[in-house]
């Protein structure tokens, strides 16, 4: 009988080469190696509205020989080049010279802000009004699916990383219910994945993006294809809260979670192992 060890995959991983992270991507590899995982993905920012076409070409070349060196290393833990490609369907051109840049293993779509607006992350959310923050940023997200040309949408509740848990807010998304579904509709329908974030149980919001109740619902919609990142931009976070993600989905009924190579998708068995393309 053949013994398949468990798989483990952190799909959303940053190094020093995006903006707002400081981890060496040796630093990353070493904690990966420690903390016994399969592989990951290098997804450094490429946000299209924010850093010009220049300036990140520059970057992501750099970022492409970091991790030649870290396939090269000799490691057991199989490193792959992604990128997250941040408001992409605000410059189509920008964003898609970018996808041809680099021969990608895996590209996440990603939304921080709505249109018109700044990051949520620099935002003031204490007295902003929800309904027009939170209204076109759903409709961009729904946008960015039908797009479909990313591999995952990532982090779908970014704005209540900050809302509520930053400044305090409760948010009734019971208001944005249809968006929410008409969202998981696309991403199904695309045969998109759904990027579970494990970085909401290390900040103030304390649950992943998004949290139970969506991924539930995702579920019961019928969605099966669910990727897992840490989305860690030191290398102390590299990891953290996914395994607690995957007992999560189990126990919602996912057996299967999936992670990307050459563009290709390849699924494991969640907690027991096991991958096939």
């Amino acid at each position: 009988m053949v013994t398949f060890m468990p798989e483990f995959w952190d799909m959303h991983v940053h190094t020093a080469r995006s903006f707002d992270a400081q981890a060496k991507p040796e630093e990353q590899l070493a904690r990966a190696e420690e903390m016994g995982f399969t592989g990951f993905a290098v997804t450094n920012h490429c946000d299209v509205n924010v850093q010009t076409l220049e300036a990140i070409r520059e970057t992501f070349l750099a970022d492409g020989e970091d991790v030649r060196r870290l396939q090269e290393s000799g490691s057991p833990v199989r490193v792959l080049q992604g990128i997250e490609l941040g408001e992409p369907l605000e410059d189509l051109p920008y964003a898609e010279e970018m996808m041809g840049l680099l021969p990608y293993d895996y590209v996440i779509g990603s939304v921080h802000n709505s249109p018109g607006q700044e990051d949520f992350y620099f935002m003031d959310c204490s007295a902003i009004d929800l309904d027009a923050a939170l209204v076109p940023y759903f409709e961009t997200l729904i946008q960015l699916a039908q797009w479909g040309k990313t591999d995952s949408i990532a982090h779908i509740t970014y704005p209540l990383r900050y809302i509520e848990g930053k400044y305090n807010r409760k948010v009734e998304l019971s208001r944005y219910s249809d968006l929410i579904d008409q969202l998981f509709g696309e991403i199904i329908a695309k045969g998109l994945a759904l990027e579970i974030n494990s970085s909401g149980l290390r900040q103030e919001i304390k649950r992943p993006m998004p949290d139970e109740r969506f991924i539930r619902r995702y579920y019961e919609l019928g969605g099966r294809k669910i990727i897992f990142g840490s989305d860690a931009h030191q290398s102390q976070d590299f990891g953290a809260g996914i395994r607690e993600c995957m007992a999560l989905c189990r126990d919602i009924g996912f057996t299967h979670a999936v992670y990307f190579q050459n563009r290709r998708e390849f699924s494991y068995e969640l907690g027991i192992g096991g991958s096939q393309p």
